[in-house]
This record gives C-alpha cells, sequence and structure tokens, in this order.
C-alpha cells in the first residue's frame, strides 16, 4: 500500500466529485454497480508532458461542488482516498486498492496524475475478469517504438509506451483506441501491425464492434480539445468537445460492461479549475446507478 490514504474522518474532507469518504477497510458490499474512486496524487513514470504531481488531490478539491448532483444521480458512489507515497509502494496499492473494490463488488475508479497509472490498475482488472478489452481515449498512442528496459518504472514502463507493454503481455482480448490525433500516430510505423484498434473520431457509431464485451475505460483528458482543459501536459490541436467525450463514455457504459476506469493528465492549475469537474462528469458516465448486472 502507499503511505498514506485519507484519513475518513478529517474535517471538511470531501470526495471525488463530492462522494462521501469512507475508509478502505470499512467499505460496505456494493448493493448496485457503483464506482468506488481513488487518487494517485504522483506521477508514477513521466517522460512525456509537465509534470502533474498533486493533480488527484486538485481534481478532489475543485469537483467537491458536484456534490448536490452526486447525491442525486450516483449515491452509492464512495471515495476511498488518495495514495502518496514513493512510486513503487503507489504502485503496488493501487493495485491492492482495485483488488479491494472488486472483492466488494465496485467498479475501482482511478484518478491519477501521469497516465502510467491506468497500468496497475488495468493490468489488476485483466487478471481478475478474462476476456478483457482495454478501450482509452487518447490524443496518442502511447506504444512507443520499442520498451525502454532501461528506464525506472515497473519493467521500463512510462506514459508514452505503457499500452505497448500491456499489448506485448497479451492480457487483454484486444487494445482500443479513441481519439488518437496527434500528428505522431499517423506514422508509417503505426501501419500493419499495429497492436492497436485506432477509431480516429470521438462517437459512438464506431465502436459498435465493442457490443457486450467487458471492458477497462482510460480516459486521458489530452482527448479534449485544449480549449476546454487547457492544463494538460501534451495538449494537441483539432481534439474532442465534452459532449463528444460523454457521449462515448455513455455508450460504453450502455452496451459494454465497464468493470474499471481511471482518468488522468490533469496539471493542478487553480486557474482552470472547470478541467476537474469535466474529468468527474466523464467518469461518472461509465458507472450509471443500476442494480449490479
Amino acid at each position: 500500500m502507499g503511505e498514506a490514504l485519507d484519513d475518513p474522518g478529517a474535517a471538511g474532507l470531501v470526495g471525488f466529485g463530492g462522494a462521501p469518504v469512507v475508509a478502505l477497510d470499512a467499505l460496505a458490499p456494493a448493493t448496485s454497480a457503483a464506482a468506488c474512486f481513488f487518487g494517485v496524487d504522483i506521477d508514477l513514470s513521466k517522460r512525456f508532458g509537465d509534470s502533474s504531481d498533486g493533480a488527484a488531490a486538485f481534481v478532489r478539491r475543485w469537483s467537491a461542488r458536484m456534490g448536490p448532483w452526486t447525491r442525486g444521480h450516483r449515491p452509492s458512489a464512495v471515495d476511498v482516498g488518495v495514495l502518496t507515497g514513493g512510486a513503487t509502494d503507489v504502485i503496488r496499492g493501487a493495485s491492492e486498492v482495485t483488488a479491494r473494490a472488486f472483492a466488494a463488488g465496485y467498479v475501482p475508479v482511478a484518478v491519477g496524475c501521469d497516465h502510467t497509472v491506468s497500468y496497475p490498475v488495468a493490468m489488476t482488472a485483466a487478471r481478475r475478469h478474462q476476456d478483457l478489452t482495454y478501450v482509452y481515449l487518447d490524443a496518442h498512442l502511447d506504444l512507443g517504438l520499442h520498451l525502454d528496459h532501461d528506464r525506472d518504472g515497473p519493467a521500463g514502463v512510462h506514459n508514452g509506451n505503457f499500452v505497448a507493454a500491456m499489448a506485448a503481455g497479451g492480457a487483454f482480448r484486444e487494445i482500443v483506441n479513441v481519439g488518437a490525433r496527434a500528428w505522431t500516430t499517423y506514422d508509417d510505423v503505426y501501419g500493419a501491425g499495429c497492436p492497436v484498434t485506432i477509431v480516429r473520431e470521438v462517437d459512438p457509431a464506431g465502436l459498435s464492434a465493442l457490443r457486450g464485451r467487458k471492458v477497462h475505460v482510460s480516459l486521458d483528458i489530452d482527448v479534449l480539445d485544449p480549449v476546454y482543459v487547457p492544463n494538460t501536459g501534451s495538449r494537441e490541436p483539432f481534439g474532442a468537445t465534452p459532449e463528444q467525450v460523454v457521449n462515448v463514455l455513455s455508450w460504453l457504459e450502455d452496451h459494454c460492461t465497464v468493470v474499471s476506469a481511471d482518468v488522468s493528465e490533469v496539471l493542478p492549475d487553480p486557474a482552470h479549475r472547470t478541467t476537474a469537474e469535466i474529468a468527474m462528469r466523464c467518469a461518472h458516465e461509465l458507472v450509471k446507478e443500476r442494480r449490479t448486472r
């Protein structure tokens, strides 16, 4: 486990998107398909983009005013805390929190700093759910040209190549990118033999092949246009609108079984607080209130 998870009894503590904060050890069994949010408040292995250390606390603080909406529309959602500490401990902690949320019947949703947070969460989900598809909304492919094993981080994994690591491991039925638009994503090296199915348009019309599947959904906030989210580390022009992203996430929730999720790459900039609400509204769209399927 990381060095720290929040004390749920701390005065004035409000969870992600206004969800109540509860102790992980006191997590009651879920009676509906509810989200179990937790934060990872350090960059685990960032090689591209500006530092987003502190992003989980930023998103949590500035999405707190969503509370009245959350209580009415996602009343079973909970927040079990924010992990801090060294990268190795936090990676281990993220895997443990994910596993414990699964065991209690929740859909674990990590709010991270760099996109590498997706790696321990999604890999834990793949060990629990066979035939899982990994779907990530991202302006970049995060495949790298090779795995760089002399770097730090888990087996050389960083936020620019972690998808390649997951593809090489064979843990997923399919890996699907939605919204790749960075100029590098059109390089010939990503043509024939690319381990990722690329859906360029952020539109549910391109996702029909995923209908009925179990999915882990990962949202890199830079899939959105910088007009809407200027505080992300690797901005790309010609991005999606919040409405387009919400429509895709809503389709995935309606037509697939979302078993876990993560959102990342927000920079903690108080000048752009609405990014926190965009991130959490998108995350909430993946876990609607209904009886467990």
